[in-house]
């Protein structure tokens, strides 16, 4: 008899214990990382007796959390290479945006330019040709000094998020560690790991996957995890985290930098090369591969054109018979100390020979007296040898660097050879009479248009590597073009690789509301069971105290 209530009561109580595990699960449905919870149920034992084993019911062994650790670190790879992608892309496509305007651009403005000159062909003393000419001329450079200043607000707008990202990634490490303690302190309490733990967990890992590239080590038992960056220093270690940190770079201010903050404090400055995954690899790839080649060829167009216009107007004369002048002005480069550098040495930079001009990064440091004094690199690793004038001077690669001031061993700067000047592109004339197209000093032979013509010829010159400048522009913008549409079907398919992975670990730990319905009824009913039996055994108990 006591057996029997004894089964009932165990019964009741198992069931109570998996309706409350499907009723955690059905509210939870939606709850972000949450992962669908199962009740394991056991036999409670029993006893065997001459007449056969009989048992003393059910009890619940535990809750289990339905999780696969293989799956979810392949759904971080995956997430850590769609957001490389996702933030690169999000950033080029406003360089394509900006170049794919075909009302408004720079080739436009140069056709408009040798078409208003050919007016000024026909009659070169035509004023209302000149002027056209002119404003065409400012139009250009307009649009030069428009594209520089997005290609400057997308190089602040992508060191604005490289911090959000930094701070995104600090979070999640700190949150992290939290839980670990916690985990830590509660499975000492208790024996257990707390599921909502392991939840937040999960979704910490998630996000932080996003942003950089990660590997994680899980401890099964504790499910305690050390997590660590893709080059081996740890960002999470138990309950305790390390930090990222930005700063200005010392080479060139205008870029922010992330440095690993190590447990003694010490800040080791991260490889941006090797730093390829997640939001903040992509936006690096970007500001260093991407942004810096279109800003290259835009500057290295302005500065070809500029320069041949001013010499093929120089060789001419204007209306008034005067010797013609610079059409265009342009800032010349800038040599940018670095601020860590001890000594005060400046540097006097200007074009030796624009033709054999280069549009890179060069750093320049002082190796010290009976050391070849200066030592020229360009970006890409190579040494350049450079000739040293009369007056001190390095030249190389159709630049001239004067310095002035005093060195220290190690002092260094950086400079790019066509840095600004797009942005500093000017119109150097201010009327239209200025432009020479005679090639006569005689202003009453105004049917003279040998230069006007000249002009016109650079527009079949090769002045851009192999390219007349049309061709350069029209191949800037086929570039970036071709990398956004690369970078777009890349995309498409990492998003389907995510999407199939999560549609996996959905199948492993999501819950499926119809079928924790279907399990509330099972439940449900069992309950009932049980509770009839522990009626039954409650009606045979008063059976027996009735019987005198």
């Amino acid at each position: 008899m006591s057996n029997l209530m004894y089964l009932a009561r165990s019964g009741l109580s198992s069931a109570q214990s998996a309706l409350n595990v499907v009723g955690n699960n059905m509210n939870n449905a939606f709850t972000e990382g949450y992962s669908r919870q199962s009740i394991v149920l056991g036999q409670a034992g029993g006893k065997t007796t001459n007449y056969g084993f009989f048992g003393y019911g059910a009890q619940v062994d535990g809750v289990q959390r339905a999780y696969d650790g293989f799956v979810n670190n392949q759904l971080r790879s995956a997430t850590t290479n769609f957001m490389s992608m996702h933030g690169r892309y999000s950033q080029l496509t406003q360089i394509d945006n900006m170049l794919g305007d075909d009302a408004s651009n720079v080739s436009a403005s140069l056709n408009s330019i040798f078409s208003s000159m050919e007016k000024v062909s026909t009659d070169p003393v035509s004023a209302a040709a000149r002027q056209e000419t002119l404003s065409n001329m400012q139009s250009l450079t307009y649009q030069y000094n428009s594209y520089n200043s997005t290609l400057t607000g997308l190089e602040k707008s992508t060191n604005t998020l490289i911090d959000q990202s930094v701070n995104d990634i600090n979070n999640a490490t700190e949150q992290l560690a939290n839980i670990n303690k916690e985990i830590s302190k509660i499975q000492a309490q208790t024996g257990g790991v707390p599921a909502d733990l392991l939840d937040q967990r999960d979704v910490l890992l998630d996000r932080l996957s996003q942003e950089i590239d990660i590997r994680v080590d899980e401890n099964p038992t504790t499910g305690i995890v050390s997590v660590s960056m893709a080059n081996g220093l740890p960002l999470v270690n138990g309950d305790r985290s390390y930090k990222l940190e930005t700063s200005a770079s010392p080479e060139n201010p205008a870029q922010t930098i992330v440095s690993y903050v190590d447990a003694s404090g010490n800040s080791l400055r991260l490889d941006e090369s090797k730093t390829s995954g997640g939001n903040l690899g992509g936006l690096f790839k970007f500001r260093n591969e991407d942004l810096v080649s279109a800003r290259n060829d835009l500057n290295m167009m302005a500065l070809q054109m500029a320069e041949r216009f001013n010499e093929v107007n120089g060789q001419g004369y204007d209306l008034n018979g005067n010797p013609g002048e610079d059409l265009f002005s342009y800032k010349n480069p800038t040599a940018q100390a670095n601020r860590n550098n001890v000594g005060n040495a400046t540097f006097d930079v200007s074009y030796a020979n624009v033709k054999d001009v280069q549009a890179q990064d060069y750093t320049i440091t002082f190796k010290g007296p009976g050391q070849d004094d200066w030592e020229v690199t360009r970006a890409d690793g190579s040494k350049v040898t450079p000739t040293i004038g009369e007056n001190g001077e390095l030249e190389f690669d159709g630049l001239s660097m004067s310095p002035n001031g005093t060195p220290q061993p190690g002092d260094s700067f950086r400079m790019n050879s066509v840095e600004n000047v797009a942005g500093s592109l000017k119109v150097a004339i201010t009327s239209g009479d200025q432009i020479a197209a005679s090639s006569s000093d005689d202003p009453s032979d105004e049917s003279n248009n040998e230069n006007i013509k000249a002009l016109i010829g650079i527009r079949d010159e090769r002045l851009v590597g192999n390219a007349t400048l049309t061709e350069a522009y029209a191949s800037l913008v086929s570039g970036v073009g071709s990398a956004v549409s690369s970078l777009k079907s890349n995309l498409e398919t990492s998003a389907k690789v995510v999407q199939s992975v999560q549609t996996q670990k959905q199948s492993v730990s999501g819950v499926d509301i119809y079928e924790e319905y279907v399990n509330l009824q099972m439940f449900q009913q069992y309950y009932q069971a049980n509770a009839q039996v522990l009626q039954t055994a409650v009606s045979i108990f008063d059976t027996i105290l009735s019987i005198r």
